[in-house]
Parts: C-alpha cells; structure tokens; sequence
C-alpha cells in the first residue's frame, strides 16, 4: 500500500507539526517560569508564540476580506471569520489575565473555558482544598477544588515544570499533568 501523492503533504504537515509541539513542549517546561522563589512562583502563556497566533489571526482577517470584496465568492468571509477566532482567543494570553501564581498558602489562574480557550474568570484554591487533577478534551491541565473550582494551564505556559514541582511537593498524593 502506497501513499497517494495527495496524502504525503498532509502526512509531512502532521509529522512537522506533532514535532513542533512536542519539542515546544519540551522546551517550555524546562524554560524559567515568570517568577520563581523558594515559596512562590508564576508562569504563563508564552508571549512570542502567542504573538505568532494573534499577527497569523490577523492576516487570515485581511486576506478573508480582500478576497471577499474583491474575489469571487464567500470562502474569504469563512478564512476571515476563522482569523478572528483565532486571534480574539489567543489575545488575552498578551495580558497577565491567564497568568498562574502559587505560594505556600493557595494557587490562583484562569477558572474558565470559553469554546476552545481560557475565558478571563480567575480564582484562587488554597492547597487544602485541592481534590483532583486533570486535562480537558481541548488539552488544558486542571486542578480543581473540593468545590468544583478549576485553575487551567497547559504545555505553552513558560516554566510549567516548576508549578508541577510545587504542586508535588504540596499534595505528594495528587497525579499531576503534565
């Protein structure tokens, strides 16, 4: 059985993008967290990569609507429909809104989905209170309290690596992602 010539871009494009983002993966975990003491720490998106998303939403935008006012036909309302998506949902990983900081006493992060990314809700769980963690189908990582509050994070945060290790060392008992 051969690969159809019209099936080998689409495998090379999903071979190169599962290397990107495990090699993203790997990188950012050990990357230094945005602030990191004995007792405390932070991490959050990263900027550059969030940047890319938000300028690539862009372009989709001003490509969608030259083609639809000057193309024939519907699709660049669809490519610009898509970029806004894309850009509005990544647009608050600039901002510290899905920023995650811990200390001795509690962690506290983003508390909310909203379609396939983190909403602006934020709440703060003391360590006590932590029951269970978790991924989400869109591949957030969560810890949630007793109550059913989460905090969200996921492998593009900056220095994940170092709030997994405190977690650990606060709740040994927890199986913590990533």
């Amino acid at each position: 059985m051969s690969i159809g010539s019209s099936a080998l871009p689409l495998l090379i494009t999903i071979v190169v993008t599962v290397g990107i983002v495990g090699l993203l993966s790997r990188l950012l975990r050990r990357a230094k967290p945005g602030a990191l003491s004995h007792g405390a720490g932070s991490i959050e998106p990263e900027k550059s990569s969030a940047w890319i998303t938000v300028i690539g939403g862009g372009a989709m935008v001003l490509i969608g609507l030259y083609r639809t006012l000057f193309g024939a036909g519907w699709d660049g309302a669809v490519l610009a429909f898509i970029g806004v998506c894309i850009a509005g949902f990544m647009s608050p990983s600039l901002t510290s809104i899905h920023r995650v900081v811990w200390d001795e006493e509690g962690i506290e992060g983003p508390s909310n989905l909203f379609g396939l990314t983190l909403g602006l809700r934020r709440t703060r769980i003391p360590w006590t209170d932590i029951e269970r963690t978790g991924t989400t189908l869109t591949g957030y990582w969560f810890i949630e309290a007793q109550r059913g509050q989460r905090i969200y994070w996921s492998f593009l945060y900056k220095g994940y690596g170092a709030l997994t290790a405190f977690a650990k060392k606060k709740r040994p008992g927890l199986r913590l992602p990533g």
